[in-house]
């Protein structure tokens, strides 16, 4: 079974403020996971949201109408079978 390739995550100040804008994504039908956050990024949150780079303008303008900010946003680097984040915003 092959795994998801997404190419952004975000992290949250609240587990709430994740699931919040998961939910608001998924009822746009922008394909988006909620997951454990990374150990590497997690600041203050378990909770992070990915996502593919083609919905990134849609989940910004989900993010603005919402008024709910990621604490920060990481392009995912892929290195074989590990993942590695450059901070974006």
């Amino acid at each position: 079974m092959r795994t998801e390739d997404y190419d952004y995550t975000m992290t949250f100040t609240s587990h709430n403020r994740a699931l919040y804008i998961y939910e608001r994504l998924v009822r746009k039908n922008i394909q988006a996971k909620l997951v454990s956050a990374p150990n590497k990024i997690n600041i203050s949150c378990t909770q992070a949201v990915k996502f593919k780079e083609m919905d990134i303008e849609v989940v910004q303008k989900e993010l603005q109408k919402n008024n709910i900010y990621p604490t920060a946003m990481y392009k995912i680097i892929k290195e074989g079978k590990n993942e590695t984040y450059e901070l974006v915003q």
